[in-house]
């Protein structure tokens, strides 16, 4: 739909070696978007990414910041609450809607203040010089299946299983991914958008009937969308996944985070089958060595955060692959959003990524 074979053989061709480069999975507990873009340009000098603030209202909110260009949104500030509503025109609304697509106006789908004043905070500051000398800018939406999980008022059933909605959330989620791509390639070749995922541990639960094909099928076009534009495509889940899913070669993700702070994660993770053909492949790993968990952080100490990075590290390196290439090809992160801590303890996340990224430099 969005890419030739020509192009989508060039975007292969970009994959980076960060080396162990630092970046975040995007929220913050600030309210002020100015005080949180310094905190990332004062601590990620390799992978700066725009910052989400979920405090500063109902419209910062991951779900609500990344759909309202949908269809029959269903919008309860007062009660903050998200849907659709199916009883209205829906004919009308999806004709609408993929009029834009059609038309391939991306511009269409973009964030604004209202919903995003981190990343109108970000742009000014990449406009003043801010990620010179920098090796990638990041941005993030969320996903298609967390999406999807959000319900008809007309019948309390989830847009995951209504065809015409969930195709909508993943066009949707594309065209912003792709946005995201443009805007920030006019500071810097090297972009990556990451597409979040916290709902990916529904699948295989038995508290939810979820189509893996349907999920991948999602994924791929959001993916070609995002190296259509010429960016990198990543994604992050927090709890635990089908990372085979994942790590196959035919979804070509370019970086997959995980919560390496939780020892049943990360033991899945590092034991998945198609693993060690991913990195033999040029792509890379987030490590989410940084924990935000509040009882976590607030005991967490440098020391900690090294010999736990250093630690899976090593339990990487015993499937055959070099701890020093398994470094080249790995970003640091924390191991989820810092938006629901104090900000003294989002600081403190920022203070040890940084300085563990210093070690690894």
């Amino acid at each position: 739909m969005f890419i030739d074979s020509n192009q989508a053989e060039k975007v292969r061709s970009m994959n980076i070696q960060p080396g162990g480069a630092a970046t975040i999975i995007g929220s913050f507990p600030h309210t002020e978007a100015a005080d949180a873009c310094r905190l990332v340009f004062d601590t990620l000098t390799q992978i700066p990414a725009w910052p989400q603030l979920p405090r500063r209202g109902f419209y910062e909110d991951m779900n609500v910041q990344f759909s309202r260009s949908l269809p029959c949104l269903h919008l309860d500030e007062e009660n903050k609450k998200l849907g659709f509503d199916t009883s209205r025109d829906i004919a009308g609304e999806l004709e609408r809607f993929y009029t834009k697509i059609i038309e391939d106006d991306v511009e269409y789908f973009g964030l604004d203040g209202k919903h995003a004043a981190g990343f109108g905070c970000f742009i000014d500051a990449l406009k003043s010089g801010k990620a010179a000398g920098v090796l990638a800018l990041k941005g993030e939406t969320t996903g298609p299946l967390t999406l999807g999980l959000m319900t008809d008022v007309t019948d309390g059933k989830y847009a995951l299983y209504k065809p015409d909605l969930f195709d909508a959330i993943v066009k949707s989620c594309t065209m912003n991914a792709r946005w995201q791509v443009r805007k920030l390639k006019e500071f810097l070749g090297t972009v990556i958008i990451s597409f979040d995922e916290p709902s990916l541990s529904i699948i295989g639960s038995g508290f939810y009937s979820v189509d893996k094909n349907q999920i991948a099928g999602a994924f791929r076009e959001i993916i070609q969308g995002i190296h259509a534009e010429g960016g990198l495509a990543a994604t992050h889940c927090c709890g635990n996944a089908d990372w085979d899913e994942l790590l196959d070669p035919d979804l070509d993700l370019d970086i997959i985070n995980f919560d390496a702070t939780d020892d049943i994660i990360a033991d899945k993770f590092l034991n998945a089958r198609n693993l060690p053909g991913y990195l033999k492949n040029g792509k890379c790993i987030a490590w989410g060595v940084v924990p935000t968990l509040k009882e976590k952080i607030e005991r967490a100490t440098a020391g900690d955060v090294e010999a736990n990075f250093h630690a899976v590290v090593k339990k990487l390196a015993q499937r055959g692959i070099g701890e020093s290439d398994i470094i080249k090809q790995s970003i640091i992160t924390p191991s989820c959003g810092t938006g629901t801590l104090t900000v003294p303890l989002a600081e403190k996340v920022m203070d040890l990524l940084g300085g563990l990224a210093r070690t690894l430099a």
